[in-house]
């Protein structure tokens, strides 16, 4: 008799726990199996960082608190049931947290931290870490847990960093530990003024003022350009951003003008020339001498091509040794031609208006060509012309209303760019 009543009580809780798995959709038997080796600290011990600003001080004095910092192979609910966390609880903390995050995929590395109160031994409070940014928190309130996600505030700096060119803008920026995606946007922000494919010279000097975001000191992403100056053959190039409120804001020069010019000085982004302008030069597969009224930029096979300036598509299509080409007519009696591509831009056609920047096409090895390459002309009337010569018109420059606050700004900015080692600390949080 008693094996029977033993037997029944041993059903009735089986069901329980299988029922209250099945409507909270807790991880499956496997997950829960395992007993992990959780981390306590002991009196004197530093604890995994894991902000608890958020919970009430008074929680925290008068609550065990106990942390684990999950492995490779741990569960939730294994290592709740080693922190002391009560079964039916465990069931509860999974569905109070699902609207924010699914306690199921635990990540190395991740951090928990639980507060519970002694007698009787239940959960008041739960930190758990779900990247360094952001925490999901969970509190004990008169209808169970309460769940909410807490983002760590980021710290904006500003940082200025420069030096000599030697070789590539690229290279020699990153020597100086400038973030690629800075060298990036630097090198677009002066697209309209020089080549960094043909035009940048060893012995030139750079410098960028930029934002950086920091958490607890470390850097976690970088921002917008504030400043840069480029000095390339002694000439000496600057760009300041300025933004009206509300506007999106755009890169002028020290009186105000906008940067933006009529012309890219370059269709490609990632570059680097293979041939230079010249009236005489002998095709490498033809092997006569031909004029060659244009620049080769190889590049990888795919490089985006862009339109070196507004217009509209005035042909696609197969053009002899050109291989896919792409023409495009631009206003005053300009028009740019763009070969060897490997394909057209999506919704390239004839007729159709495109943007500067806009996608043309992309790097091939069509028509006669040795190796993927961009052949690039630019035309006035009709004929060939050096593509340094193309025209300057800028874009607006600033309104006279905002030139005393443009230039407010610049004189700031200029304290980076000229004396970056005494430069104010231009901080705050977001």
């Amino acid at each position: 008799m008693k094996n029977v009543k033993f037997a029944f009580l041993l059903g009735l809780v089986v069901l329980y726990v299988g029922a209250r798995g099945w409507f909270y959709s807790i991880p499956s038997s496997e997950e829960m199996t395992g007993a992990p080796q959780v981390e306590i600290p002991s009196e004197g011990e530093a604890a995994p960082a894991l902000s608890t600003a958020s919970i009430a001080p008074a929680l925290e004095n008068k609550q065990l608190v106990k942390e684990h910092t999950f492995k490779v192979g741990d569960s939730l609910f294994a290592v709740l049931s080693v922190l002391g966390v009560p079964h039916e609880e465990i069931f509860d903390i999974f569905k109070s947290a699902q609207k924010i995050y699914d306690l199921k995929k635990i990540i190395p590395g991740q951090k928990i931290k639980v507060f519970l109160q002694e007698t009787p031994q239940k959960v008041g409070a739960l930190l758990y870490q779900i990247d360094p940014l952001r925490s999901l928190k969970m509190e004990r309130s008169e209808t169970g847990f309460h769940a909410v996600e807490e983002k760590a505030a980021l710290q904006r700096e500003v940082e200025s960093r420069g030096g000599e060119i030697t070789d590539t803008l690229f290279e020699s920026a990153r020597r100086s530990s400038v973030p690629a995606e800075v060298i990036l946007d630097l090198a677009d922000i002066f697209a309209w003024d020089l080549d960094f494919s043909t035009e940048i010279q060893s012995g030139g000097h750079f410098r960028v003022v930029y934002e950086v975001f920091k958490h607890q000191g470390e850097t976690f992403r970088t921002g917008r350009i504030l400043a840069a100056e480029m000095i390339n053959e002694g000439r000496k190039y600057r760009a300041y951003r300025f933004a009206e409120t509300g506007e999106k804001g755009s890169y002028y020069d020290a009186e105000g003008r906008s940067l933006k010019k009529a012309f890219l000085k370059s269709p490609l982004r990632y570059r680097y020339i293979s041939s230079g302008f010249s009236t005489r030069r002998v095709h490498p597969i033809l092997k006569v001498s031909r004029p060659h009224l244009g620049i080769d930029y190889a590049a990888q096979h795919g490089t985006p091509v862009m339109a070196a300036s507004s217009g509209v598509v005035t042909f696609v299509g197969w053009q002899g040794g050109h291989g896919k080409t792409v023409i495009v007519r631009h206003r005053n009696g300009y028009s740019t031609l763009y070969g060897h591509l490997s394909a057209y831009g999506e919704g390239i056609q004839k007729g159709k208006k495109i943007d500067q920047g806009e996608t043309v096409g992309r790097v091939g090895s069509t028509g006669l060509s040795t190796g993927p390459h961009l052949h690039y002309t630019l035309m006035k009337n009709g004929k060939a012309i050096d593509p340094k010569s193309a025209g300057v018109v800028r874009g607006d420059p600033l309104s006279k209303t905002l030139e005393a606050l443009f230039l407010e700004q610049v004189q700031q900015l200029n304290r980076y760019l000229e004396h970056p080692s005494e430069a104010p600390p231009k901080n705050g949080s977001t």
